[in-house]
């Protein structure tokens, strides 16, 4: 975390939140549409940033790799891994990469829905799991400020 000093008082920046969801085989708008959800109820309190931003409409990265590059940058400066499982039936591949790669990190890791609820693998490496996207972005911001 970054403090300066203004005129004899502390201010630190706003800490940041990752957010880590299916995308592949979800249409762009599902994928989305919970980000931005989450981004509005965090906003108060921390910044945003998901795997999808800057790509919103189509995608435009030439390599794939590079999407895998940044969003590692992007969990490695993040304070707080915000996980949707609530879609049943989809690859969580990069899902779980994330949420591993988080953990190793030593970052908190907040899930919300209950699609892989039986998958032991993720439960080991999740830290709380959350009904749903409102209860997860209340711990969030009671918790991590």
């Amino acid at each position: 975390m970054t403090i300066f000093l203004i005129k004899g008082s502390i201010l630190t920046m706003k800490k940041t939140v990752f957010l880590s969801g299916p995308m592949r085989g979800l249409p762009r708008e599902e994928s989305l549409g919970w980000r931005k959800r989450a981004t509005e109820l965090l906003k108060d309190n921390f910044n945003v940033v998901h795997a999808l931003r800057g790509r919103e409409e189509r995608e435009t990265f030439t390599d794939p790799r590079i999407a895998v590059v940044r969003d590692l940058y992007d969990i490695k400066r993040s304070d707080v891994l915000l996980v949707n499982d609530t879609v049943e039936n989809c690859t969580m591949i990069g899902t779980s990469m994330e949420v591993f790669f988080a953990f190793q990190e030593t970052k908190p890791i907040i899930v919300f829905g209950n699609a892989h609820d039986k998958d032991y693998w993720l439960n080991y490496h999740i830290h709380l799991r959350m009904k749903n996207l409102e209860d997860a972005c209340d711990v969030i911001n009671k918790m991590f400020i």
